[in-house]
């Protein structure tokens, strides 16, 4: 069974409610939306100067990236736990992005001589405007590349492509931020993470994943605490709501020294499963 948003029930794994407050929602796309068009503008005009298309492609990736991180952590703040919603938030305001820099990269490429009709606020604020104006360089070409212009399709293609290194990564990192910890309904705040709870000492992932579902702690007494020399062994960690306290979740890993390149590998075994704050306190005593 898979309880979503609250401890209630033991045995079972946390899973968010997928809420996304309107507030939240309005916070992230906002927020994200001005950052994003203050760093698409700068961009417009680096990409009209700057010959090197791979450079003018990181620059894009770099705008994309940003406002998806700015407007994923805006979304946590605004409670948002559902990552659907913040995957559309972010590709809003990637698009936002992309349409700012639109706006300003004609007035840009033309070295302020685009007159009044392709001037940025009045694309910004016109997008039929802007949209001639798109089509107009398309035909006339906006670069050179090696001997040829670009034109047409192939241009299209690349103004494309654009499109997607900017709105693509915005998407996916907003909604990367949204929902990767433990919130509590009854609170309305974001569990806090307490790391290294408890190191034990062991390697058999499958019986220990047994163990913690059937809430046999006691097992982790039985294992003892990690010792000086071992190679693997288990971590835990636990995330509680410091407001109520009832919603507390355990996720437990193996850690193995032997993995190739001198650092340490970390495998899941359970994650986020529900416990109570009683036995949270068990595991703390454990580890004294």
């Amino acid at each position: 069974m898979i309880i979503k948003g609250c401890a209630d029930q033991m045995g079972s794994y946390y899973t968010h409610s997928g809420r996304a407050p309107m507030k939240g929602l309005a916070l992230g796309i906002v927020g994200g939306g001005l950052v994003a068009s203050l760093l698409a503008a700068i961009y417009a005009y680096f990409d009209a100067i700057m010959p090197f298309i791979y450079l003018n492609m990181m620059a894009a990736l770099i705008v994309g990236g940003a406002a998806g991180i700015v407007t994923g952590k805006l979304l946590v703040r605004g409670c948002v736990r559902n990552k659907l919603t913040a995957a559309i938030a972010g590709a809003v305001v990637g698009f936002i992005a992309l349409y700012v820099a639109w706006a300003a990269w004609p007035e840009a490429l033309l070295d302020n001589r685009a007159g009044a009709n392709m001037g940025f606020l009045h694309l910004l604020s016109n997008p039929p405007a802007l949209w001639s104006t798109i089509t107009m360089i398309n035909r006339q070409g906006a670069w050179r590349f090696g001997s040829t212009t670009p034109t047409g399709l192939i241009l299209w293609i690349a103004w494309v492509s654009e499109a997607v290194i900017i709105i693509v990564p915005a998407l996916l990192l907003a909604r990367g931020f949204v929902a990767s910890e433990p919130f509590c309904e009854r609170c309305e705040r974001w569990c806090i993470e307490e790391p290294r709870v408890l190191e034990q000492h062991g390697a058999d992932a499958t019986e220990l994943k047994r163990r913690l579902e059937s809430k046999d702690f006691a097992y982790l007494a039985e294992l003892g605490p990690r010792r000086p020399n071992d190679i693997e062994w288990f971590r835990f960690d636990v995330h509680w709501c410091r407001g109520c306290g009832d919603t507390a979740t355990l996720t437990a890993k193996r850690v193995d020294l032997t993995a190739e390149g001198g650092r340490d590998k970390t495998e899941i075994i359970v994650e986020n499963l529900l416990v109570t704050q009683p036995e949270v306190e068990m595991l703390r005593n454990l580890n004294g």
